[in-house]
């Protein structure tokens, strides 16, 4: 039996956009095994409806390695069991697409090193930034070259913690990306490209007073907010509160605070706010992983 723990996955850091993204400490479980025939799918939490045949995103991802090999399993059984919450912008499908990839190369001989193993992810995906963190953990810069991704991660020190907060609906993937300008202007690129430069160095250099300023994006928050009512006067409550930097994950609604810290002040805080305002919220307080996915046989 192959047993695999995926991280949950934060993307579009910021001015980031399908280039920065963190791992955090929630995680996606999987027990696959071979059998002799047949798919058998057993879900835990299926709060997101997983479908239970072929069509479901972790065999997909297995087929799409044993393919790639030339592998041919008898049956497969999958058991999932995932916290981390669906369609939200954290990173579930590319957890159930690691996972899946990661159990099928460990099935079918380990033929695939990680980097292959990230471009098939990255293919199915569309884009690396939710891929890489959920792979290697730690903070990621992802970049794709004629199909070819390339990864750093870096390990962030155990300062900071991480307010999600997470609302009762959800956005979908896309939807988000349909609301993007195919175009945008060389002031507005300049602009990001300055700003996740310097969030990419506060983060590693510990200097947190600059994160707020590597924050800010002009190439998908100003497009997506119109989907979540309230963002303008969530995003002021998170900096009251002492965020050091706040920003959609992914393609929404979930918003990510960067705080020091325990965080509790904080949470408090953004509580009252969403009960007051009549949001229908949770805010967790996570912190970053830097391991990554982690494959045992048992």
């Amino acid at each position: 039996m192959i047993r695999v723990r995926v991280p949950a996955t934060s993307a579009n850091m910021g001015a980031g956009f399908d280039t920065l993204g963190i791992a955090f400490n929630l995680y996606s479980r999987l027990e696959i095994e071979e059998t002799d025939r047949g798919l058998e799918i057993i879900t835990v939490n299926n709060s997101g409806n997983v479908q239970s045949d072929k069509t479901n995103l972790v065999y997909r991802a297995m087929d799409c390695v044993f393919r790639q090999v030339g592998y041919k399993p008898g049956g497969l059984r999958i058991r999932q069991d995932s916290a981390i919450p669906m369609t939200r912008g954290l990173g579930s499908s590319s957890a159930c697409i690691i996972g899946g990839m990661l159990a099928a190369n460990a099935l079918s001989g380990r033929m695939l090193a990680y980097s292959e193993i990230m471009d098939l992810a990255a293919g199915m995906e569309g884009h690396p930034d939710n891929a890489a963190p959920a792979l290697y953990g730690g903070f990621c810069v992802s970049v794709s070259e004629n199909g070819r991704i390339f990864v750093k991660s870096t390990k962030l020190r155990n300062d900071l913690k991480f307010a999600v907060m997470i609302p009762d609906f959800f956005v979908a993937t896309r939807k988000s990306r349909g609301a993007l300008p195919e175009l945008v202007s060389l002031r507005d690129a300049a602009f990001n490209i300055s700003r996740a430069s310097l969030f990419q160095a506060a983060l590693v250099t510990g200097d947190y007073e600059l994160l707020r300023y590597g924050a800010e994006d002009r190439l998908h928050q100003p497009y997506r907010k119109s989907y979540i009512d309230g963002f303008d006067g969530i995003f002021e409550e998170t900096y009251r509160l002492g965020s050091k930097a706040t920003y959609l994950s992914g393609s929404g609604p979930t918003i990510v605070s960067i705080l020091t810290g325990s965080g509790e002040r904080f949470k408090r805080g953004m509580e009252s706010f969403f009960s007051e305002n009549s949001h229908q919220w949770r805010c967790m307080l996570l912190e970053c992983d830097n391991v990554g996915s982690v494959l045992s046989e048992i």
